[in-house]
């Protein structure tokens, strides 16, 4: 697969029900426009490396854009990215690359 630093994601799920506030900045006045941004820590895949970027909620929260700091050659539809909080361990939520 061609190495890529923006992907689109799907059925997003938060451990809380909610993106995480702390992390999360609106990005429109309208409510029907309420796009989110959130910096967080992901794995993509199984594979043991951490990598940072942004995830751009959409509308309901459950669709989104991610922007990754640095491109990544084995990103495929179907492959699960898990959230975490910024430089800890805590696992926020999850979706999958569509």
């Amino acid at each position: 697969a061609r190495a890529r630093s923006e992907f689109e994601v799907e059925d997003v799920k938060w451990i809380s029900d909610e993106p995480p506030a702390a992390s999360c900045q609106s990005l429109a006045d309208e409510p029907e426009k309420r796009w989110k941004e959130v910096r967080v820590d992901m794995k993509i895949r199984h594979g043991p490396r951490i990598v940072q970027g942004i995830l751009l909620l959409k509308e309901d929260g459950s669709t989104g854009n991610i922007t990754l700091e640095k491109k990544d050659g084995g990103l495929a539809p179907g492959q699960y990215v898990v959230f975490y909080e910024l430089g800890t361990d805590e696992c926020l939520g999850a979706g999958v690359i569509s």
